[in-house]
């Protein structure tokens, strides 16, 4: 089975991701799977984020399986293979971190998808209304899921979608130790890096 772990990011991010993809790196050889990167090409109509679809759309016809990871994102249990993931022949995502996120409402910060959910990604790609508005590939998939709610599996939050508390104290089911990973999301890059710096210094 080819697996790929992916994930993509912008120029201003490069110090953060010198810190988080080097966690995807050694995930991926440990259990076998390719690990891939890509630069988001900055356009002027549409937010670097909005990139995700076509990215994904471009790889997934070529994997039998792919584990999405935003760059704010990091591998904090390499032990964890997907295979103890209870994914499904679709996408697989968590549900979002925030107090107000409904049981429907999945964070594409993490996703594990197969090729079979390539019409819900094009879906996706086609609702260009959030191309530039917050949350643009998320929301783009949380609508498309509308229409493709058998492709679509959403898992606890902590699965795919730990966000620490140290960032975000008011996060329901924060990371813990010994969580899949840490995603950083909703702070600046100079947070990020801060949390990074102490997360990795200690013994």
């Amino acid at each position: 089975m080819k697996t790929v772990v992916l994930t993509a990011w912008t120029e201003n991010m490069r110090n953060i991701v010198e810190m988080t993809s080097p966690t995807k790196l050694e995930y991926a050889r440990k259990h076998g799977y390719e690990f891939k990167d890509h630069i988001f090409e900055i356009k002027p109509d549409e937010h670097p984020a909005w990139g995700k679809l076509a990215l994904l759309i471009d790889v997934l016809p070529t994997v039998d399986r792919l584990l999405w990871i935003d760059a704010d994102a990091f591998i904090t249990n390499p032990e964890i293979s997907l295979e103890n993931i209870p994914y499904i022949d679709g996408l697989t995502a968590s549900r979002d971190w925030g107090i107000d996120a409904s049981v429907t409402d999945f964070s594409s910060a993490g996703m594990i998808l197969t090729p079979k959910a390539l019409p819900l990604v094009e879906a996706a790609s086609r609702k260009t209304h959030w191309a530039n508005c917050p949350l643009w590939d998320q929301n783009g998939l949380r609508e498309a899921a509308r229409e493709y709610r058998n492709l679509l599996h959403i898992l606890p939050r902590r699965a795919l979608n730990a966000v620490p508390n140290e960032l975000h104290p008011f996060a329901v089911e924060p990371w813990q130790k010994g969580d899949f990973l840490c995603h950083l999301t909703c702070k600046s890059n100079e947070e990020r890096k801060k949390f990074l710096d102490n997360f990795f210094s200690q013994p």
